[in-house]
């Protein structure tokens, strides 16, 4: 039992390693868009201003609020544990939101991967209260590495012998799938959060951070794409969802690499409003190499008037046709098989009602400028009739099926699919089925 124990700890990692490819969701996914050409709000001075153009930007991260006091819990920024696809699902009940909660993840029994470390060890949930509940957000974000899911709590608490949540929201890394309108998440714009938060890997990596981060305002009014919840109706304040981006002409040489890293990926994809908080107030995880002697002075050093907002709304423009293309073959190659080990090109299987964005491009020979690939698309064993549709990774799902299926078929379909429109080179499946279903993809050829 004790070797079982230790095993099963083994496989809970908190600030672990994110399962590739980074960054987390999509390339087409909001978090991951370039906004650096997006057009400007004709309303993004007075926006501006409502906040604060004299105010300071501030980093709401860093590590332990008190280093020389080990029987201290209390810490700066979000952690996250990261866990195997073996880690038990724990019931929770939602005490606020219960019915725009996610009680279990598509394709898999109820509850939440908790590990039971975070009943009584501090460090686990935003505030690091051991056991969550100390008043304040209370965050706990759990990624299943395996399976490539994110679960996200908010006011996370043990209570007792049970989890209690106001609210709980999982994604799938995988798709681009959206919270229902109106609904929330984890987070009070109805948003994940892991993937809009500042991380130590990245700022101190080799490569550009591809992706928004998570920021926070005083008071917000409605909500805009990509947020699908409200938390205010304050006039003449930004809605959830509304992007800042930080302006072009900022001078960045000044600052250390990664703070280069950081303030760069402002520019490139700004920041998204996701709560009510205070003003200019930017996310990133809990990490105690963070060195906040370096990052709270570089970050008041940007004020308000450094930014300006994006469009609201605002959504990159999908293509509806490639117009005439040529047509070139490649050696018959699979492009994915969910029957494999869990990753990008392989496993979880797709769960009923799910969807899941694939890369092409880059694979089987299919170059970057590919606009549609020719494929031949399987649905392995189907435990359950239903249909797929796929289309364009940056488009809208369609209602035509492109395979349809009987329980225990095992059905293959010659298609022409669309790539995003975007040059990401995805195309995205949906699933019509009842259950979860295995799907293979094989290419042999292009049109560009």
């Amino acid at each position: 039992m004790a070797l079982i124990a230790s095993a099963a700890s083994a496989q809970v990692v908190r600030g672990g390693a994110l399962p590739a490819p980074l960054p987390l969701f999509p390339a087409d996914n909001w978090w991951n868009v370039d906004v650096s050409g997006a057009p400007i709000d004709s309303n993004s001075t007075n926006f501006i201003n409502f906040v604060g153009a004299g105010h300071g930007l501030h980093p709401d991260f860093g590590g332990d609020v008190d280093p020389g006091n080990p029987a201290s819990n209390d810490i700066y920024g979000f952690p996250y544990v990261v866990v195997s696809g073996t880690q038990p699902l724990v019931p929770v009940t939602f005490v606020e939101s219960d019915d725009q909660s996610d009680h279990g993840a598509p394709g898999r029994p109820p509850g939440y991967p908790i590990p039971v470390e975070a009943q009584t060890q501090g460090k686990w949930i935003e505030g690091g209260a051991p056991g969550g509940g100390d008043g304040n957000d209370d965050h706990f974000l759990i990624v299943d590495r395996d399976r490539r899911i994110l679960y996200e709590l908010y006011h996370a608490n043990w209570n007792v012998d049970h989890w209690e949540a106001g609210s709980g929201a999982i994604f799938a890394f995988d798709s681009d799938a959206r919270r229902p309108d109106t609904w929330t998440s984890a987070d009070a714009a109805g948003l994940a959060i892991l993937p809009g938060l500042v991380r130590y890997d990245e700022a101190f990596g080799s490569v550009p951070i591809r992706h928004a981060f998570r920021c926070t305002v005083r008071s917000t009014n409605g909500y805009v794409y990509p947020a699908s919840h409200d938390a205010g109706g304050t006039a003449g304040a930004l809605p959830m969802g509304a992007r800042l981006r930080l302006k072009a002409s900022t001078d960045l040489s000044g600052y250390t690499p990664e703070v280069q890293r950081i303030f760069q990926a402002m520019k490139t994809y700004g920041l998204i409003v996701a709560d009510n908080g205070a003003d200019l107030y930017v996310q990133g995880t809990y990490d105690t190499r963070w060195n906040n002697d370096v990052l709270n002075p570089a970050f008041s050093l940007l004020h308000g008037s450094d930014f300006e907002v994006v469009q609201l709304g605002w959504q990159p423009p999908v293509g509806t046709s490639a117009g005439p293309l040529d047509f070139y073959t490649v050696t018959p190659c699979r492009v994915i098989d969910t029957r494999n080990a869990s990753g990008p090109y392989g496993a979880p299987s797709l769960p009923p009602g799910s969807q899941r964005v694939i890369v092409v491009s880059g694979r089987c020979g299919i170059p970057p400028t590919a606009k549609a690939v020719s494929a031949n698309l399987t649905v392995a064993a189907a435990a359950g009739a239903g249909f797929l549709t796929f289309f364009p990774g940056n488009a809208a799902g369609s209602s035509t099926s492109t395979i349809n299926f009987k329980a225990g078929q095992t059905r293959a379909n010659n298609a022409v699919l669309m790539l995003a429109s975007s040059g990401t080179g995805t195309v995205a499946v949906q699933s019509g089925a009842a259950a979860a279903i295995d799907v293979i993809l094989d290419v042999n050829g292009y049109f560009q």
